[in-house]
């Protein structure tokens, strides 16, 4: 589940770069930007960690939701992605996902940054004739600071959650 919306925050992480890199600290009075982009979400081959073998095939569709403020003494974005999917498998179970991921980048001072990131994926796995087997949740934080190119913050902690079932 995790590899799957990782597309999302790695389209989310783009944004951040982009806007970033386009931000001029030096503007008089804020500027606050806000954008919504839906995107649809295609992906073939994905593996299963529970069942090798297995192959899937993801549709859905992603919403990335950013807002952007520029100052005369940094910049702030922050944002939502995520999005619902359905992941068909190949021995005829599907999966029903939803993800969403929050995050916030901010560029202050000389020479600081700071992201950080929550992350949540859930998957409601279905036999081939529909009936409900399980439930799993994925849950991660990460959050990191930048002073001068040297990292003084590092953390990122998940867990992973099984519902009626476990592979």
């Amino acid at each position: 589940m995790k590899r799957v919306t990782r597309g999302l925050t790695t389209t989310a992480m783009l944004v951040v770069a982009a806007a970033a890199g386009v931000a001029s600290p030096g503007a008089a009075s804020a500027t606050v930007s806000r954008e919504t982009v839906t995107f649809s979400v295609f992906e073939t081959g994905l593996s299963d960690d529970c069942r090798s073998g297995i192959t899937g095939t993801l549709t859905g569709t992603g919403v990335l939701s950013t807002q952007s403020v520029e100052t005369s003494t940094g910049f702030h974005l922050e944002g939502t992605v995520g999005g619902p999917g359905r992941i068909d498998w190949s021995d005829g179970t599907f999966t029903l996902i939803d993800s969403v991921d929050h995050f916030a980048f901010n560029a202050v001072g000389k020479g600081t940054t700071a992201f950080s990131e929550t992350h949540v994926d859930s998957g409601d796995f279905y036999s081939a004739d529909g009936v409900f087997l399980f439930r799993n949740t994925f849950h991660e934080v990460e959050h990191f600071t930048v002073t001068d190119g040297v990292v003084r913050v590092d953390f990122s902690k998940g867990h992973l959650h099984f519902f009626f079932g476990n592979c």
